[in-house]
């Protein structure tokens, strides 16, 4: 309700502009989905600026987005295009706790993630990494985590990246 209300409030001079931040954050399913419908129509009329860490709401919700990594541009435009450039090229395996590191040092993971009470990793690779490892459905948090991870790389440390978007 009160992210509504500050909606509300927002909309009352006639804005050509509405910034929000993080503004699913704590909300049950059900209402993160009311309040991006309506996040969704105020974006017909106005600009909406949306900060945000869940990037799921940017795919669903944003026709344009940057992210933005300690003030510096790492990717901007449509997400769907993000998520093509990674076509056929995320890999997806379940490993053990003890193998987890030589995976790590092998491969370009881009995340982790314990399914089960066992990791599970996306690896970034233009082929088949070996033969445990099956082709998945990029999504831009795949595309967040390799970008965010090749400027660490780089030497650009990036510990807490936000996700920039612009939905009009």
């Amino acid at each position: 309700m009160r992210q509504r209300f500050g909606i509300a409030q927002a909309l009352l001079g006639a804005p050509r502009l509405v910034i929000v931040d993080e503004p699913t954050a704590g909300l049950d399913p059900d209402e993160r989905n009311r309040f991006l419908n309506l996040l969704a129509k105020i974006g017909e009329q106005v600009v909406v600026i949306l900060s945000t860490h869940i990037v799921e709401d940017v795919t669903d919700l944003c026709p344009r987005m940057a992210m933005i990594v300690k003030g510096e541009v790492l990717v901007q435009g449509e997400p769907q295009a993000a998520i093509d450039t990674l076509h056929n090229k995320v890999w997806r395996r379940s490993v053990t706790s003890d193998e987890l590191p030589q995976y790590q040092q092998r491969f370009n993971v881009l995340s982790t993630r314990l399914v089960g009470g066992k990791p599970q990793i996306n690896v970034f690779a233009d082929s088949q990494p070996d033969s445990g490892f099956v082709s998945v459905a990029p999504d831009l948090e795949d595309v967040y985590f390799l970008h965010v991870r090749s400027a660490a790389h780089q030497g650009a440390a990036a510990p807490a990246a936000a996700v920039q978007a612009a939905a009009a």
